[in-house]
C-alpha cells in the first residue's frame, strides 16, 4: 500500500529455459511494466535491470516513458531482448 510521497512500481518478471539439443538451453525472460503496459524480452540480467532502472527514473505519472525509453524499447522480438507494448 502507497503512503504518501512514496512512489512505488509493480513489475511481473516471469523467466524460463529454452528446450535445446544442448545439456542446459539458454534461459530467457519477460518483464512487464504493470502501470505502463510495457514489456520487455530478455537474456541477460543487465537488460532486466536497464528496464526497472528506466521505468524507476521516468518522472512520476509518466505510464508511457519517455522519448528516450520507447526508443530504447522499440521493437517485439523476444529472441533479441527487444521490447514490445501491449495492445
Amino acid at each position: 500500500m502507497a503512503t504518501a510521497g512514496r512512489r512505488e512500481h509493480l513489475f511481473v518478471v516471469r523467466i524460463w529455459q529454452e528446450p535445446s539439443r544442448a545439456r542446459s538451453g539458454q534461459w530467457r525472460g519477460a518483464v512487464e511494466h504493470v502501470a505502463s503496459q510495457q514489456r520487455l524480452y530478455f537474456t541477460s540480467l543487465g537488460d532486466l535491470a536497464d528496464f526497472v532502472t528506466l521505468r524507476l527514473n521516468a518522472p512520476s505519472g509518466d505510464t508511457a516513458g519517455t522519448g528516450r525509453d520507447r526508443a530504447h524499447l522499440a521493437g517485439d522480438d523476444p529472441a533479441q531482448g527487444r521490447a514490445e507494448k501491449r495492445r
